[in-house]
């Protein structure tokens, strides 16, 4: 958050008791234009909807072309219509308890591991794998630079002729407040590049980045999955010991 431009992209409701909610947008660039995420904490649904309202028109303002808000999947869409947003995808956070017995899963023949991956080959992968997706939004050598994570937490598959072929990225996050067991070891990144798929390498690259998370301590871990993802990816992380634990449904405005 040390580059967030808190002063234009947050703000506060507060009473006479305090404060009432609070919503920062953020924005990426997309292949159909910026699209802006709404995130919002509130003491009340009026105070929520307040807050959304004032996000919606400032990404506008500021040329999106669409915005999100990520809330619980039951949340009363007919609550949000009047502001222009309507539910268009359903997404999962999947779990997995512990980190203990992960599957051996060795990748194919014809694959090596490559670690720690280079950020321009870390960006080609990722953007290859996951330009057909809902909503892509490409990457950079220098976003992949600026991500922080432990080097040997970015795993590539290439192949013997040291073609990218598919992308595992984690990291360490720890967070208050939270059943899980701490610190968590999120999946940021799951990707095959097309005509690499269906060879177990999102399976192997998963399984190999969980035991490294391990080594680094971590107790849990999480991901993230598109719920109507085509690859179904969802079957892969059920193999490896993931159960979905919360449900969102994502909202969209567009202009």
């Amino acid at each position: 958050m040390g580059d967030f431009d808190w002063e234009a992209r947050s703000r506060a409701l507060e009473n006479g008791t305090g404060p009432q909610g609070f919503v920062l947008v953020w924005h990426r660039e997309g292949m159909e234009g910026t699209v802006a995420r709404l995130e919002t904490a509130a003491r009340s649904e009026p105070a929520r909807l307040e807050l959304l309202e004032w996000g919606l028109r400032l990404s506008r303002a500021a040329g999106a072309s669409a915005a999100q808000a990520w809330l619980p999947a039951d949340y009363d869409a007919a609550a949000l219509a009047p502001l222009g947003l309507s539910p268009v995808r359903p997404f999962w956070r999947m779990d997995r308890a512990d980190l203990e017995g992960v599957p051996a899963a060795p990748l194919a023949a014809g694959y090596r591991l490559a670690v720690p991956a280079q950020p321009g080959v870390a960006a080609q992968t990722f953007n290859q794998a996951f330009a057909d997706h809902w909503r892509f939004s490409p990457v950079t050598a220098d976003q992949v630079r600026s991500y922080g994570q432990p080097a040997d937490l970015c795993l590539i598959a290439m192949t013997e002729d040291d073609t990218p072929a598919a992308i595992v990225w984690s990291a360490l996050e720890e967070h208050d407040a939270d059943t899980r067991a701490q610190p968590v070891g999120l999946v940021n990144v799951v990707g095959t590049v097309p005509g690499h798929r269906r060879q177990g390498l999102g399976l192997a690259l998963t399984a190999e980045a969980l035991r490294r998370l391990d080594r680094h301590s971590a107790r849990s871990a999480s991901l993230y999955v598109d719920a109507m993802n085509p690859t179904r990816a969802y079957e892969l992380y059920r193999r490896l010991g993931f159960e979905v634990a919360y449900q969102y449904q994502v909202f969209e405005a567009r202009w």
